[in-house]
């Protein structure tokens, strides 16, 4: 049987600020330049640690791509690659140690590579299609997320789609905030609305 991840389409996009945002897989071996380039960037190193030597930032790929519990996908604006995302299952992942995980529940992480783009608004679209993406396409009644409690730009994107912190959460890597996401008040949300409000 597939797995939730599994099923996930390989492409989706949104037009929002006038520009398309879209997901498409990540290419093994053709986007490890790439993603190389982003794990050693300077605002990335801190949030990622993944600021690895190519062979063993390979390795890790391959364990990430073979992974069911996860999808892998690179973000693009305007056909552009800008930034990375992982979506996954998490009552299979290891925030299930921190909360009472349900089987449907759904996670991401994101890492804007391009410095190009970052702080200039591109986390709140890719946010909200990330977002979408994840409740149009599985059963999840509910989105969890456990960014880095020093990235306040989160809280930004977060309170304007009805991400809602939890509490705070010890992880060997970060003290991250524990946000949960529920689908009726993400659809409802101001930030939702601001886009599809017209036809929502």
């Amino acid at each position: 049987m597939p797995t939730i991840t599994q099923n996930l389409p390989d492409t989706f996009s949104i037009e929002a600020y006038q520009k398309t945002f879209a997901l498409r897989p990540v290419k093994y071996p053709d986007d490890m330049p790439l993603l190389y380039k982003w794990m050693h960037a300077e605002h990335v190193v801190d949030q990622w640690q993944l600021h690895l030597p190519m062979p063993q930032l390979k390795t890790h790929f391959e364990k990430m791509l073979a992974d069911d519990h996860q999808r892998l996908y690179l973000i693009l604006c305007d056909d552009k690659p800008i930034g990375y995302t992982e979506v996954y299952e998490t009552a299979r992942d290891r925030l299930s140690h921190y909360y009472k995980a349900k089987e449907t529940d759904m996670g991401w992480h994101i890492l804007l590579g391009d410095p190009a783009v970052v702080g200039k608004g591109y986390l709140k679209p890719t946010g909200l299609m990330i977002s979408k993406f994840i409740f149009e396409h599985t059963e999840a009644k509910k989105i969890v997320g456990e960014p880095d409690s020093k990235v306040e730009v989160y809280q930004w994107v977060a309170d304007s789609f009805a991400y809602r912190v939890q509490r705070l959460i010890e992880m060997p890597e970060k003290t991250a905030a524990l946000y949960f996401c529920n689908r009726d008040e993400f659809l409802e949300s101001r930030g939702y609305l601001s886009f599809y409000g017209a036809t929502a």
